[in-house]
C-alpha cells in the first residue's frame, strides 16, 4: 500500500486517474483483509506498534511529495 500512496502522490497531479484507482486498490485490500481474517486465518498475526510507526513516518512524506512535483508539473512550460 505504500507503493500505491507513493505511486499516486507523484504522478497524482499529472494523472488524475490515479486518484480512484488508489481508491480501488484500497477498497479491494481491505475487503480481501477482512475475508481473511474472518474465514481463512485461525489467529491474527502479532504484531506490536513499531510497525506502525514506520509505516506513518514513511506515509508522512507523502503529502511533502505530492506538493512538491504537483508544483513542479502546473509550473513547467
Amino acid at each position: 500500500m505504500l507503493n500505491v500512496t507513493y505511486v499516486t502522490m507523484f504522478y497524482g497531479p499529472g494523472i488524475p486517474i490515479l486518484f480512484p484507482i488508489a481508491a480501488f486498490a484500497y477498497l479491494t485490500l481491505w475487503v480481501t483483509e477482512r475475508y481473511g481474517l474472518a474465514y481463512t486465518y485461525q489467529m491474527p498475526p502479532r504484531m506490536d506498534d513499531q510497525l506502525t510507526k514506520n509505516t506513518l513516518t514513511l506515509l508522512s512524506f507523502s503529502p511533502l511529495l505530492f506538493l512538491l512535483n504537483g508544483y513542479w508539473m502546473f509550473s513547467n512550460q
